[in-house]
């Protein structure tokens, strides 16, 4: 009899077709790939840049993004160059997990924003990002006071930790009774690990800006 597996409770939603990499496996390859990553350079002022998003993208940060020091922290980074400001908007960032159910990896995004000389004006670290099952997501506003503002970089966080987060599955059981079709729940618990990773998958998307 086919069954069908729901996940819920906190669970993120992964599709798994053939041989999919744990967390731990990724963590091991992403931190393999920084530590062999040179250092594209001593300022971001010669770092490569592109505007700002005008549609909803996914941006891989890995090894073929550029290295940066940050504040003694090498990081993989992504450096995006702001509008000049004429109405307030906001960048909406949602750091996507990978791996498997059981053993997930994620990027935990720090994010700053500079002036035009590549002063810091402000700076955002992981402890007020926003869980979505096992993603993370933060909103930064750009509104008047923020118009000095002219580039964000966004770039991992120096995180060995790993945490246990539980998820419950949920079976269903089609049975076929004559004409008559029912489904039996049944369910089970089960916890995961998400592991902070050097790498991973940002969905950005700007929003309140005129097209």
């Amino acid at each position: 009899m086919r069954q069908v597996h729901i996940l819920a409770a906190g669970a993120a939603a992964f599709l798994l077709a053939g041989c999919v990499a744990t967390g731990k496996e990724l963590l091991a390859q992403s931190t393999k790939a920084l530590d062999d990553a040179p250092v594209c350079c001593t300022t971001l002022a010669t770092a490569r840049r592109q505007p700002l998003p005008a549609q909803p993208v996914e941006v891989v940060v890995d090894h073929t993004a550029q290295a940066f020091d940050f504040g003694g922290s090498k990081a993989f980074f992504v450096l995006y160059e702001l509008p000049a400001f004429r109405e307030t908007y906001s960048i909406v960032l949602t750091s996507l997990a990978a791996g498997t159910l059981d053993d997930t990896a994620l990027l935990i995004p720090r994010v700053a924003l500079y002036d035009r000389d590549f002063r810091v004006v402000r700076h955002f670290d992981e402890k007020t990002l926003r869980n979505r099952g096992n993603n993370l997501e933060r909103t930064v506003f750009i509104n008047p006071a923020n118009a000095s503002e002219r580039y964000i970089a966004i770039y991992g966080s120096d995180l060995s930790a790993s945490m246990e987060r539980a998820y419950s599955m949920v079976t269903v059981t089609p049975l076929v009774a004559g004409p008559v079709v029912m489904n039996m729940y049944s369910g089970s618990d089960g916890k995961s690990t998400l592991r902070s990773s050097p790498a991973g998958k940002l969905h950005i998307e700007v929003r309140g800006l005129a097209r």
